[in-house]
């Protein structure tokens, strides 16, 4: 029974590592990190499999990283909702995160058309947040990455 459980553990480390450097790892954790939470439900995925295949990041950790991200993103909506109407100096809009998922649920289009002005702050609030901490985290994990790599 450990053995099977071993050979399974390796199996699986061997998907997600798929040959890459611990800073393309690093690199596809972050960008998939980034991109998950973006405001706008349903695009995630498209998104993160083209950034995927164009830069040679790992897709399934990308994947995986996205699924498990979706509450989070959920959770996230509104606030970056109120960052962009800070932003923008806009009236703030009292959609909850409920309206939003239903508009959603009905339809992508029908959604983008009616709640498009609060999807474009809820972008503009991901853009000037969650990039930003984004770039921070992926330099601060590269300096872990290489005083690791010293010390061995």
């Amino acid at each position: 029974m450990k053995q099977k459980l071993n050979s399974l553990k390796n199996t699986i480390s061997v998907i997600f590592k798929q040959g890459l450097t611990p800073k393309e790892l690093n690199q596809s954790i972050i960008v998939s990190g980034l991109i998950s939470i973006i405001p706008i439900l349903g695009v995630s995925t498209f998104m993160i499999t083209t950034i995927s295949l164009k830069s040679k990041l790992n897709l399934p950790v990308m994947i995986a990283l996205s699924y498990l991200m979706w509450p989070v993103q959920i959770l996230l909506i509104i606030p970056f909702i109120r960052v962009g109407e800070f932003i923008f100096s806009i009236p703030r809009n009292h959609h909850t995160v409920e309206e939003i998922i239903g508009s959603f649920q009905n339809g992508f289009f029908q959604t983008l058309s009616q709640l498009s002005f609060e999807l474009l702050c809820g972008f503009g609030g991901w853009l000037f947040t969650a990039v930003p901490v984004a770039v921070v985290v992926y330099w601060v994990s590269l300096l872990f990455l290489r005083g690791k790599q010293r010390r061995n």
